[in-house]
């Protein structure tokens, strides 16, 4: 059998039709009125929100919405823990200090506990993360964050289309920001957008992410900006992959549960699951083990890898970036939870396109490599 990988990106006739009209038209960059104001009201709309801003990737869209709530030097912003660097890196950016806030050990999203026994007089925002599709408690964290006045980030960058109770994630915060790279359930090949029901915050973060032109002369420039605009010839892959975004999450909700069939007999595995009112769209299969030690996951990826499959780590949480943490001289509260998910996680084939037989093959394998690894562990 052919290497299989984590993710492979579905594109087809559409896309292929929507860049072929962009490029005859010579309409290339950030500027164009072809498909960019489109492409950011559907998105907006499937969004359950008002206004969309397209930018060029997940992590310009963290760093502009922090840069439009005016996050700078000295305030916190609170981040769940468990999740890519990409969402802590532009805090650090702008001079603000993450504060990791640790994570349900099933869910692997947001603890509201520890979140609300880490505000401070100093914190300027809440960052919370739909980590591997699975929308985080957001009742309870617009609860307390409503309680101290303090505006929230949904990084959806692996939550396309995830719900709780019908509402689509983007929709509860203040900003919502979406990734759009290769691997994501829909794609542009880079790309982000970000979703605000705030006309002020739109306006506001449309002007940065363009340099900040003036108004009257351009090149007056109202604040410090960046170069963050999408291209159309993205926007158009973007309109095309909107329309086949349900079956994308069809298809990725049949293949975890296919997996889940098989891999639920091993009781040394923790297996992603779905709270009752929420839509997990499962971007990731992303599995816990039960039982191991520090180089099991290891073992486990290279032996897998054998086999012709992909299989990787789970993320490394804030708390154990020390090389990061060294560079802005940061001592890190500590998340447990976070810290044991980063240890013991891992996360198998799953891109939207992989076959029933793969599928029975990539687990078949994992359950008979699993048990070789374990064997040798005891």
């Amino acid at each position: 059998m052919k290497y299989i990988p984590v993710a492979k990106p579905v594109i087809g006739m559409r896309e292929m039709a929507y860049v072929f009209r962009a490029l005859i038209r010579t309409e290339i960059s950030g500027y164009s009125k072809q498909f960019i104001p489109r492409f950011e009201s559907e998105f907006a709309e499937m969004c359950d929100s008002k206004f969309g801003v397209s930018v060029n990737s997940g992590t310009s869209a963290i760093h502009l919405a922090l840069a439009a709530l005016g996050v700078g030097s000295g305030d916190e912003v609170l981040v769940s823990a468990y999740t890519n660097m990409a969402t802590f890196f532009p805090v650090l950016q702008l001079g603000g200090n993450p504060i990791p806030i640790d994570v349900d050990p099933i869910t692997f999203n947001m603890d509201p506990q520890d979140l609300r026994n880490s505000i401070s007089k100093r914190t300027k925002a809440i960052i919370v993360v739909h980590i591997f599709g699975h929308p985080a408690p957001m009742e309870e964290i617009i609860s307390i964050a409503e309680t101290f006045n303090i505006p929230i980030i949904e990084d959806c960058a692996e939550a396309h289309g995830a719900k709780i109770n019908g509402k689509t994630v983007g929709s509860f915060g203040t900003i919502g920001c979406f990734s759009f790279y290769a691997n994501k359930l829909m794609t542009t090949g880079e790309g982000g957008m970000l979703t605000t029901n705030s006309e002020t915050l739109r306006d506001s973060m449309k002007s940065i992410a363009s340099l900040s032109f003036g108004k009257t002369n351009k090149f007056v420039h109202e604040r410090d900006g960046y170069n963050f605009r999408l291209t159309n010839i993205q926007a158009a892959i973007g309109i095309a992959q909107l329309h086949r975004l349900s079956k994308m999450i069809r298809n990725k909700r049949k293949i975890a549960a296919r997996y889940n069939h098989i891999l639920k007999a091993n009781r040394d595995l923790q297996l992603p699951i779905e709270l009752p009112g929420y839509t997990n769209v499962y971007w990731m299969y992303h599995l816990k083990l039960l039982s191991y030690n520090s180089d099991t996951v290891d073992k486990l990826i290279a032996r897998l890898n054998y086999f012709g499959i992909e299989a990787r780590r789970g993320f490394v949480p804030y708390s154990d970036q020390l090389n990061v943490l060294h560079q802005f001289g940061i001592m890190a509260k500590v998340t447990p939870f976070a810290s044991v998910a980063g240890e013991s996680t891992l996360y198998l084939p799953s891109g939207p396109s992989l076959s029933n037989r793969k599928i029975k093959y990539i687990a078949k394998t994992f359950l008979k490599v699993f048990d070789e690894i374990s064997q040798d562990v005891s």
